[in-house]
């Protein structure tokens, strides 16, 4: 028993030590459009933004759920099989960034590839030329109104829909 113990303290440790470039490989738990827990581990995917649940985008008027959509979009890619998640860092708050994949293929690019998520705002973010293909195809949140998911977070909300 007291061996047993011992294992899972070590087990537990070694996971609150996690270095940088470590792999966690497992079924994903979809959190949000750009989160994901991994072998326990809430992840954030590297590189992009997603709608936050409950934030609001419109297609010709009529308001809808996109964070809600974008989080299924991610259950859509991460259905089937492991993800294996290569961490990348840790932020200040604890939250750690990982580039994670389905099989051989990009979580973070999927996301921004179908329109429901951005590439975070800086010139060399490698999704976006994704970005602006969804945009040209009007691809996912491409195909109506949104606010940026940052910009969401920072208080900016849609303007109301006019009445017809």
């Amino acid at each position: 028993m007291r061996s047993t113990s011992l294992l899972f303290l070590a087990a537990a440790l070694s996971l609150w030590a996690l270095p940088a470039k470590a792999e966690l490989i497992g079924p994903a738990k979809v959190i949000a459009g750009d989160r994901l827990e991994v072998a326990g581990i809430t992840l954030r995917l590297n590189g992009i933004d997603a709608p936050e649940p409950g934030q609001i985008c419109r297609v010709k008027d009529r308001p809808y759920d996109c964070g809600k959509v974008a989080a299924s979009a991610l259950k859509d890619l991460t259905a089937g099989g492991p993800v294996r998640c290569l961490l990348e860092a840790e932020r200040d708050s604890g939250e750690m960034i990982a580039v994670c994949f389905a099989e051989d293929y990009d979580l973070s690019e999927g996301m921004v590839y179908t329109g429901w998520a951005l590439a975070y705002p800086r010139a060399e973010s490698p999704y976006r030329r994704f970005e602006e293909g969804a945009r040209a195809a009007r691809r996912g949140m491409w195909r109506g109104d949104f606010v940026a998911p940052w910009e969401w977070c920072a208080g900016l909300r849609l303007p109301e829909a006019e009445e017809k």
